[in-house]
């Protein structure tokens, strides 16, 4: 757990969480969807768990850690750190947040924390974060977490309709 401040919690994701993760992704579907095509088909909260069983395998041969965002003791969201390649430092970090608690600066504290995290725990140099390029609010969370724009990759991110193009953000270890 990492704790980031009086509010915000990062507790890492379990089985305990999935109903709370479909009643998000229920909610906020259509939006999700757009940026992450993961969200149409998790429907149920079999589906999330099936998903926090693939985390809990990723964290079990340590290639990367998901966190449930509670804020206030409710769940908000996620923000995962994966692709951990070790032979050359590196790794991605990805997140989602709830509609009902945009607005309150959760999401960039919660990059921030995990960020740090990923560079202590998983001893990585570089970290990137992808986010579509008309993706503005997820851009705005990477650039108020710290990273720095390093270029816009043509056709990085599946999307509903075919592929779109990704600003790559980099952080590096302090």
């Amino acid at each position: 757990m990492i704790r980031v401040d009086d509010e915000i919690e990062l507790i890492p994701i379990h089985a305990g969480f999935a109903e709370a993760i479909a009643e998000h992704v229920d909610r906020d579907r259509e939006r999700l969807a757009r940026w992450m095509p993961w969200a149409d088909g998790s429907r149920t909260a079999d589906d999330a768990r099936a998903y926090v069983a693939t985390v809990e395998e990723r964290r079990a041969l340590d290639l990367g850690e998901c966190y449930a965002i509670v804020v206030n003791e409710e769940f908000a969201g996620a923000v995962d750190v994966h692709d951990v390649n070790r032979q050359h430092a590196i790794a991605a970090l990805g997140y989602w947040l709830g509609s009902i608690f945009y607005g309150r600066g959760i999401m960039t504290r919660a990059v921030r924390a995990a960020a740090d995290r990923a560079f202590t725990r998983h001893r990585v140099h570089r970290l990137e974060l992808y986010a579509a390029v008309e993706n503005r609010p997820s851009r705005a969370v990477a650039e108020r977490a710290g990273f720095t724009l390093e270029a816009i990759l043509r056709s990085r991110l599946r999307a509903p309709d075919g592929f779109e193009d990704a600003a790559l953000y980099v952080r590096f270890a302090p």
